[in-house]
């Protein structure tokens, strides 16, 4: 078994997704625990339940929460990791948040909103795609090199080069305010990029640089431009994005509920317009979307590309795919095959639908110009010795052949003179350096077996990789350079509840019979009730009152301070506070949460 193929082995169960039946499934406590601890903390890690107050607004007492929270952790609703101090810690898992998101409407805010009538202006547009940005940037690496210094850093020299070589800028993402080491050498467009071809497995980090990994590259531009976006759109998603929980709640939002393509959603979200905004200015960076201004001054985006394909869906919730997908109007682009126009001036046109493996090979032959929605390159003469140099060229095509298979008419005649002559003032001793070196690429690219790579692209990008950027990991899973003291726990070991363990220790007919007691009898009921964080039943003639008790005021002459469920929904029930005396009631019983 091939290391790549290892790694999908292992990668397979970790994607293991949850449909919207699963969820049917869960109770009505597991339900609404879910999903007030996925409007809290959304994919963010937690170190505890949320105390019994908060539960008992949601019709719940604390015994019943606790319940819930054991059920879902049984059934991997949620995880936790043990870090190397002992402290346990919770999360809500990342292959969960799409069905949540759609199906927990009742406890988030909705953040968008379709628009009937068209923006006021647009803010910011959308930047040719990041794709080619980052086969560009891998291109002059393979080239130049990306040696470190003695202090671990990139040379000057190259950071500046790096900084002017693509068409993204610091304004892009600066309002992202996004943390990390050298700040004061490194832009941080530069070190967005970086870190995306490290966690796209592209690049790796070694003691002498930045080298690249020739064997995923192959496999990667191999890929579809839509492929590239997918991975590329899930490391931006969990990386670049606020680590708040509102602000990964409006990133999956705006992708599952704004799903129209070429459509405005207006953003409504005041409080924390400044944060989204830098987020939805980065997508625009990454060409994704573009930003535009309502008449009444609020926010509003539309998307360039399909969300429902950027997130992936189809694959990541199989069993999902008849509920969610109806809520995107899919618009299936196929790849057509696009060619390139070489012109006189040895200058060639490229239109944006050409595919990343056309692109690559003229970023061999080609200095590029200028990028835009058409991208023009200048047929180099340096490059095209060197290219021709190494194993005849792309693919052991010549310049002229690999053009005349991917330009649109003939090339003309002093372009394809020149290119022939070119090679001929090659040195014949660079040919016999360079020959092994190549032979050497190609015999491993046959290795790993592209055909069987473009059939499952999933491989490229995992949640867990370790990035440039130290820490910025979204979920609970990963903790950046801690995640060695992470250790997941398999199997879930829930303590047994007060009430289970002392359920002898109180007459039966307190929780099993509905009876009228003694004042002094009725309050130690109340008291057990508190104590054991459970629920209490009141009947006065033919009506009945379910409370969650949380105080005891007095003695001979008391008083019950309780939340008094008035309507229980499935997910969302009402609650009202109130104040009870014991002649209030005719009968009364503990309710236990397995008579629930």
């Amino acid at each position: 078994m091939s290391d790549l193929e290892y790694e999908m082995e292992q990668e397979a169960p970790t994607r293991e997704e949850h449909s919207l039946e699963s969820w049917g499934a869960l109770g009505t406590a597991e339900r609404r625990v879910l999903g007030v601890l996925f409007h809290k903390h959304a994919g963010q890690s937690f170190s505890s339940l949320l105390p019994p107050e908060v539960w008992a607004k949601e019709g719940l007492s604390g015994a019943e929460a606790n319940l819930a929270f054991a059920m879902l952790r049984r059934k991997r609703w949620i995880s936790s990791v043990h870090k190397s101090w002992g402290e346990c810690t919770y999360y809500i898992p990342q292959s969960h948040l799409i069905v949540l998101t759609l199906v927990c409407t009742d406890f988030t805010n909705h953040m968008v909103e379709a628009m009937n009538e068209p923006v006021m202006r647009v803010i910011c547009e959308a930047k040719p795609h990041v794709a080619a940005e980052l086969l560009h940037l891998v291109a002059w690496i393979e080239r130049e090199a990306l040696p470190l210094t003695s202090k671990g850093t990139i040379h000057k020299r190259s950071v500046q080069k790096l900084s002017t070589l693509t068409i993204l800028s610091p304004a892009d993402f600066e309002d992202l305010n996004i943390a990390y080491e050298h700040a004061d050498l490194y832009p941080v467009h530069v070190v967005i990029l970086l870190d995306m071809l490290v966690c796209l497995n592209l690049v790796q980090q070694t003691n002498k640089g930045l080298e690249i990994r020739q064997e995923r590259l192959q496999q990667w531009i191999s890929l579809s431009w839509s492929e590239m976006h997918r991975e590329i759109f899930q490391v931006c998603m969990e990386r670049y994005g606020g680590s708040q929980p509102v602000m990964q709640h409006f990133r999956y939002q705006l992708a599952l509920l704004a799903p129209g393509l070429n459509g405005w959603y207006r953003i409504r979200n005041e409080q924390d317009h400044t944060k989204i905004k830098s987020w939805l200015v980065a997508l625009a960076g990454w060409g994704f979307g573009e930003v535009g201004e309502t008449a009444d001054g609020a926010l509003a985006f539309r998307w360039l590309m399909n969300p429902a394909e950027l997130m992936d869906i189809r694959r990541s919730a199989r069993s999902v795919e008849a509920d969610v997908v109806r809520l995107h109007a899919r618009v299936e682009s196929e790849e057509t095959f696009a060619r390139v126009y070489v012109q006189p001036d040895f200058e060639v046109m490229v239109p944006p639908d050409v595919s990343p493996e056309v692109c690559w090979g003229l970023e061999h032959y080609c200095e590029r110009m200028t990028r835009d929605q058409m991208t023009i390159y200048r047929l180099c003469k340096e490059r095209v010795e060197k290219a021709e140099s190494i194993a005849g060229g792309q693919k052991g095509q010549s310049a002229v052949q690999f053009l005349e298979k991917y330009s649109y008419g003939r090339l003309p005649e002093h372009v394809m003179a020149a290119l022939a002559d070119w090679p001929r003032d090659c040195e014949t001793e660079t040919t016999k350096q360079t020959q092994t070196q190549k032979q050497d690429t190609v015999s491993l690219v046959e290795k790993v077996g592209l055909n069987s790579i473009h059939k499952s692209p999933s491989f490229v990008y995992r949640p867990d990789a370790q990035g440039l950027l130290q820490g910025r990991m979204k979920t609970g899973m990963t903790a950046g350079p801690n995640a060695a003291s992470l250790h997941h726990m398999e199997g879930v070991e829930q303590e047994e509840p007060s009430w289970s363990l002392r359920k002898t220790d109180v007459p039966e007919t307190w929780h099993r019979e509905w009876r009228k007691y003694h004042v002094s009898t009725a309050r130690q009921i109340a008291l057990q009730a508190i104590e054991w964080q459970v629920k209490l039943g009141v009947r006065k003639g033919e009506d009945t009152f379910v409370l969650i008790p949380q105080h005891v005021k007095g003695h001979e002459r008391w008083t019950l301070e309780a939340w008094c469920l008035l309507d229980s929904g499935e997910l969302v029930c009402t609650t009202e506070w109130r104040t009870f005396t014991p002649e209030g009631w005719d009968t009364m019983r503990l309710i236990l949460p397995d008579h629930v």
